[in-house]
C-alpha cells in the first residue's frame, strides 16, 4: 500500500473516533438529562403524594387550594390553629323529639357526664383547635349573604376520636368556602350494642335535626371520608344524590354502579318518602344497598358528580364487625320497606340519651340496647 493510502486511512480512523467520541460524548449527557429529570420527576410525584394522604395521619389538614394567597392560606391556618375552645355561648335548650326516642333523663345542656359525650367532648381539649372562632356553638355557620338552601350535615360516630377531629377542622373550611349555611351534627352511639347501628343513627338524627332547624338538605356524611375538590357542591336535588362517587380507597372508581353510600344528600322530603333507613342492619355493610332497594322501588334515580370532582379521600382504618345477617335482610328490602325504617325508630331499643352544643358541632347521643338478630320473615 502506498504511504497516501496509509495516510488516507489514518484520517478515517480518525474521524471514526471523533465521530465516536461525540455519540459517547451525546449519550453521556443524554444520560444525565434523563436522570435529573426523573428525579424532579420524582421529587413532584413525592411531594403530590404526600399533600394528597396528609389527612390520613394525625397532622394538620392540607387544606388550601395552591392557588390561594399566602394571606388566605395564613388566615385560615390561623383560624384552624385556634380551634376547638369550651365555650359558654349559645345557652339554649335545644330541641323536643318525640318523645319515643327521648329518654326520660334526657340531659339539655353544654356540659355532661355522660361518659360516650366526654369522649368526644376531649376533642375540645386540644388548644389548636380553638382557630375556628368563626363557627357558632354546635357547628353552625352561614355566610353574610342569605342562601337559598340551608344544609345539615348528620354523621354517625362511635370510638373514632381521631377521625373526628381531622373531619371537623377539615370539613368547616371546605364548607365555608362553597358558602353553606349549614350545621354539623354528630349522632354518637353507646349501650348494650356492640354492633354499629348506622341506620338507626341516621333515622333518629333526621328527626333531631329537623326539631333543631328548618333545614331544607340533610347530608349523611361518614367520618372517615373528605371530599378533595372544592367543585364537590354540598347541596341537594330534585333526587337523592349520591356524593363520593371516587374514593382513594377503590382507586377514584365506583366500586358498583348500584353503591349508595358514604356521602349521600336528601331532602327532607326525599328522606320521608323512603321512609329513611332500615332500623335492622347493624354491624359493617348492608344498610346502603338497602337505601337503594327503596329507591329503586319508588324509581327515583341516583344524581352523581363526575369522577373528576367526586374525589374523596379516606382514613385509614379498620372494619368494623361483619353483618352476618346483611344477605337475608337484602333479600325483603322490598317487603319491608314501608314498615321498617324512620315509621318505627321510636319501636326499636333506642333512646336519645343526652344533648349538647360543642364547639363545633352539636351532639347526640343515643342508647342503643342490644339487638337479638333473628331471621326476618314478612
Amino acid at each position: 500500500m502506498s504511504t497516501a493510502g496509509i495516510a488516507e486511512k489514518g484520517v478515517q480512523g480518525e474521524v471514526k473516533m471523533v465521530r465516536l467520541t461525540r455519540c459517547f460524548s451525546r449519550r453521556k449527557w443524554n444520560a444525565v438529562l434523563l436522570i435529573v429529570l426523573s428525579v424532579v420527576l420524582l421529587l413532584r410525584l413525592l411531594h403530590q403524594t404526600s399533600g394528597k394522604h396528609l389527612l390520613k395521619d394525625e397532622g394538620e389538614p392540607n387544606e388550601f387550594p395552591d392557588d390561594q394567597s399566602n394571606d388566605v392560606k395564613n388566615s385560615r391556618t390561623e383560624a384552624i390553629m385556634a380551634a376547638f375552645r369550651d365555650s359558654s355561648e349559645d345557652d339554649q335548650p335545644l330541641m323536643n323529639v318525640e318523645d319515643d326516642i327521648v329518654d326520660t333523663n334526657l340531659s339539655l345542656s353544654n356540659e355532661t357526664d355522660d361518659q360516650e359525650v366526654g369522649e368526644e367532648s376531649a376533642v375540645l381539649g386540644d388548644p389548636w383547635m380553638d382557630m375556628l372562632d368563626n363557627v357558632k356553638v354546635g357547628g353552625k355557620w352561614a355566610p353574610d349573604t342569605n342562601v337559598w338552601e340551608k344544609i345539615a350535615i348528620v354523621v354517625p360516630y362511635r370510638g373514632r376520636r381521631a377521625h373526628l377531629k381531622m373531619f371537623l377542622l377539615y370539613m368547616h373550611p371546605f364548607l365555608q368556602r362553597q358558602g353553606r349555611d349549614y350545621a354539623i351534627y354528630v349522632i354518637g352511639q353507646r349501650g348494650q350494642e356492640l354492633k354499629f347501628c348506622k341506620g338507626i343513627l341516621y333515622n333518629i338524627g333526621f328527626i333531631s335535626v329537623l326539631k333543631d332547624g328548618d333545614y331544607d338538605c340533610i347530608i349523611f356524611h361518614d367520618v372517615d371520608l373528605i371530599p378533595e375538590d372544592d367543585r364537590n357542591i354540598y347541596t341537594c336535588g330534585d333526587t337523592p344524590r349520591h356524593l363520593s362517587v371516587a374514593v382513594d380507597k377503590f382507586n377514584y372508581k365506583l366500586p358498583y354502579k348500584n353503591i349508595f353510600g358514604g356521602v349521600v344528600a336528601m331532602t327532607p322530603a326525599q328522606y320521608r318518602l323512603l321512609n329513611g333507613y332500615s332500623n335492622l342492619f347493624c354491624g359493617w355493610g348492608g344498610e346502603d344497598d338497602d337505601m337503594y332497594k327503596r329507591m329503586h322501588k319508588h324509581k327515583l334515580e341516583i344524581s352523581r358528580p363526575d369522577e373528576d370532582i367526586g374525589r374523596y379521600t379516606m382514613f385509614q382504618h379498620e372494619l368494623g364487625d361483619e353483618n352476618k345477617q346483611r344477605f337475608n335482610l337484602l333479600k325483603t328490602s322490598d317487603l319491608r320497606a314501608d314498615k321498617d325504617g324512620l315509621n318505627n325508630v321510636g319501636k326499636v331499643r333506642a333512646k336519645i340519651t343526652s344533648m349538647s352544643r360543642q364547639r363545633l358541632f352539636t351532639h347526640i347521643v343515643v342508647n342503643v340496647g342490644k339487638r337479638y338478630h333473628r331471621k326476618h320473615r314478612m
